[in-house]
C-alpha cells in the first residue's frame, strides 16, 4: 500500500510539473506571438494613416478643406507621429492660418524624415503667426546651412516684418542673383522695391511685376495683385490691372478688395455703390475681412450694419468696437465691454476701457486701465505689439512709447519697436528722444543708410558735432544722389555751416511736388530759400506747412530773423 501510494504521488507530481511547463511554454509562445504581432499592428495602423493622409491631400487639392481637416484628424488618431499625416495637417493649418500650425510643424521637424523644406515651412508658419523670436532662430538656422532661394526669401520677409527694410532688400537681391529665373524671388524683390521712397526703385518693381504678369504661370496672380497695390499706376495701367484681376484663379476676397480699391480711384463718384457691392458679394462669406476693409476705408456705419451687436466671435466684435470708437459711440462700447459672455483677451478690454475713460474726460481712469493693460502684456511680444499699435492709433502716445520701449527688449522685435518709437518721437516733436532712438536703431543696423541719415539729421538739428555729421550727410548724397531725404539732410548741414547757396543747390534737378513731401522737408527748403533772400518763394512754401507738425528746432529754421 505504501509503495503504491508513493508511485501515485510521484506520478501526480510529475503530471503537475508537465502541466506547469506546458502552461509556461504556452504563455511564453502567446506573449511572443503578441509581441510579434504588435509591430505588425503598428505598421498596419501607420499604413492606414498614410492612406488617409493621401485622401486628405486630395480633398485639399479639390478645396474641400473641411473634409481634408477631418481626414487628417482621423489619420493622426491612428498614427500621432506619422510623418505624412503630420506634414499634411501642418500645411493645411498653415494654409487656413490656424493657430495649431506652429505646433504641428514643431512635431514635423523633430521627426527623422524631416527635410530642409519642412524647416523652411515651419519658419514661414512662425512668421505668419508673428512669433518673431522663434522665427528669427529658425531662419538663422536656415541661413547657416548654405541657404537656398526660399530661405533667403523668408529672411527678406522677416526683415521687412521687423522693420529692417535695408536688410529685406539685401536678402531679396541675393535671392534673385542666385536664382534669376525664380519668380518667387523676383516677386519678393518687387514687393520690397515697391515700398521704397525712391521713384526709380518703385519703377524697377513695376517692371519686374509687369514681366511676370504677362506670363500664364504660377507667379502671375501674385504679380497682378502686387501691381494692383502700386500707388504709381497711370490711369491706363489701373484699367489694365483691374481687368486682369478678374481673370485670376482663384478670385479671392483679397482680389475683390484690390479691384474695389482701383475702382474707388477711377470712379470716386461711385464709392457708395462700390462699398455696397463688396458687402453684398462677400459680407456673408468673409464677414471679418469685409469689416476690417470697411474700417480701413472709414465706412464705420456699414461695419455696424454688417456686424451685429450680439456677435460672439472675438475678431468680429473687435472690428465692431473699432467702428463704434471711430463713431464715438462710447455708451455702446461700455455696454459691449460689460457683457458677461465676452471672451476678449483682458488686454483688449483694458485698452478699450482706457479709450472710454479718455472719451469721458477721465484721464485718471484712462491711465489706470492703460497701466493694467501694460501689466497684463508682461513681456509677451505679440501682446506688446498689439497694445503698442492700439495705443498709438488711439492717440495715447506716451503709453505707446512705453509699450514699444518694453517690446524693444526682445532682440527679434527691436527693429519694429524702435520704428514705433521713432514715429512717436517725431509725432511728439521731441528731437532729443528721436535722436536717442535713431542712435539705437543705427547700433542695430550700422550699414543701413536710412539709419545713418536719421542720426545725422537729428544731430544737425540739435547742432551736435556739426562738422562730422555734415561730412556723413554729404557722403550719403554722393552715394545716393536720387534720395531727396538725404539731400534735405545735406541742405540742413550746409545751413548749419552758414552756406545757404550750397544748401539751396541740393534741391536742383527734376521738379519736386512739395505738397506731397513731409513738413520738415519743406521747412528746410524754405530756410534755404530765405537764406538766399528769396522771401516770396520761402513764404509760398511756408504757407503750405502745418506748423504743429514741426519740432521747435525745425520751426526755428524758418522763423523770420
Amino acid at each position: 500500500m505504501s509503495e503504491e501510494s508513493g508511485r501515485r504521488r510521484h506520478f501526480y507530481r510529475a503530471s503537475k510539473r508537465r502541466r506547469r511547463i506546458f502552461w509556461i511554454a504556452f504563455i511564453a509562445l502567446l506573449l511572443a506571438a503578441l509581441l510579434a504581432l504588435r509591430p505588425s499592428y503598428r505598421w498596419l495602423k501607420a499604413k492606414r494613416a498614410d492612406s488617409l493622409a493621401a485622401k486628405a491631400e486630395q480633398f485639399a487639392q479639390k478645396k474641400n478643406l473641411l473634409e481634408a481637416a477631418n481626414t487628417y484628424r482621423a489619420a493622426l488618431q491612428l498614427d500621432p507621429l506619422g510623418y505624412r499625416p503630420l506634414q499634411g495637417a501642418a500645411r493645411l493649418a498653415t494654409r487656413l492660418k490656424h493657430a495649431e500650425a506652429v505646433g504641428l510643424w514643431e512635431q514635423v521637424v523633430r521627426l527623422p524624415q524631416a527635410t530642409g523644406a519642412d524647416r523652411e515651412e515651419r519658419a514661414a508658419a512662425l512668421l505668419q503667426a508673428a512669433e518673431f523670436p522663434a522665427a528669427a532662430r529658425a531662419i538663422d538656422g536656415l541661413l547657416k546651412q548654405n541657404p537656398d532661394t526660399n530661405a533667403l526669401v523668408l529672411a527678406s520677409c522677416y526683415s521687412e516684418r521687423t522693420g529692417n527694410s535695408a536688410r529685406a532688400l539685401e536678402y531679396a537681391r541675393i535671392a534673385v542673383k542666385r536664382a534669376p529665373q525664380d519668380e518667387i524671388a523676383q516677386i519678393r524683390l518687387a514687393e520690397v522695391l515697391a515700398l521704397s521712397l525712391k521713384a526709380d526703385e518703385r519703377a524697377e518693381a513695376r517692371e519686374i511685376l509687369w514681366a511676370i504678369a504677362a506670363k500664364n504661370n504660377a507667379g502671375r496672380k501674385s504679380a497682378i495683385e502686387s501691381l494692383a497695390r502700386s500707388p504709381d499706376l497711370t490711369t491706363n495701367e489701373q484699367t489694365k490691372i483691374f481687368d486682369q484681376l478678374h481673370t485670376v484663379d482663384p478670385f479671392t476676397v483679397t482680389d475683390a478688395f484690390l479691384a474695389a480699391d482701383l475702382r474707388l480711384k477711377m470712379q470716386p463718384e461711385n464709392a457708395a455703390l462700390i462699398y455696397d457691392e463688396i458687402v453684398a458679394s462677400w459680407g456673408a462669406k468673409t464677414k471679418l475681412e469685409v469689416a476690417q476693409w470697411l474700417n480701413a476705408h472709414r465706412q464705420f456705419d456699414r461695419v455696424l450694419s454688417l456686424v451685429d451687436s450680439r456677435e460672439g466671435r472675438d475678431q468680429l466684435s473687435l472690428a465692431r468696437l473699432d467702428a463704434l470708437a471711430a463713431e464715438q459711440r462710447w455708451d455702446e462700447i461700455d455696454t459691449t465691454l460689460s457683457r458677461k459672455d465676452l471672451t476678449f483677451d483682458p488686454i483688449v478690454v483694458e485698452a478699450f476701457r482706457a479709450r472710454l475713460g479718455l472719451a469721458r474726460h477721465s484721464s485718471l481712469d484712462a491711465e489706470m486701465h492703460w497701466e493694467k493693460a501694460i501689466a497684463l502684456a508682461g513681456n509677451d511680444s505679440s501682446k506688446l505689439r498689439w497694445l503698442g499699435t492700439a495705443a498709438e492709433q488711439s492717440g495715447a502716445d506716451e503709453i505707446a512709447l512705453r509699450t514699444f520701449q518694453r517690446l524693444a527688449r526682445s532682440p527679434a522685435d527691436a527693429s519694429l519697436a524702435l520704428a514705433g518709437q521713432q514715429r512717436l518721437a517725431a509725432k511728439m516733436h521731441d528731437t532729443s528722444v528721436a535722436r536717442t532712438i535713431s542712435e539705437k536703431t543705427l547700433a542695430l543696423h550700422a550699414a543701413d543708410p536710412n539709419a545713418q541719415n536719421r542720426v545725422a539729421y537729428y544731430n544737425l538739428l540739435l547742432e551736435k558735432d556739426v562738422s562730422a555729421n555734415a561730412t556723413k550727410a554729404k557722403e550719403l548724397v554722393a552715394k545716393y544722389p536720387d534720395r531727396l531725404e538725404f539731400r534735405v539732410t545735406a541742405a540742413l548741414a550746409l545751413l548749419r555751416q552758414h552756406d545757404p547757396g550750397s544748401a539751396l543747390a541740393q534741391f536742383q534737378g527734376p521738379p519736386i511736388e512739395w505738397a506731397k513731401t513731409p513738413p520738415w522737408w519743406r521747412a528746410i527748403y524754405a530756410a534755404a530759400l530765405r537764406g538766399n533772400e528769396r522771401e516770396d518763394a520761402a513764404h509760398e512754401i511756408i504757407a503750405t506747412i502745418p506748423m504743429d507738425k514741426l519740432s521747435s528746432e525745425e520751426r526755428a529754421l524758418i522763423d523770420a530773423k
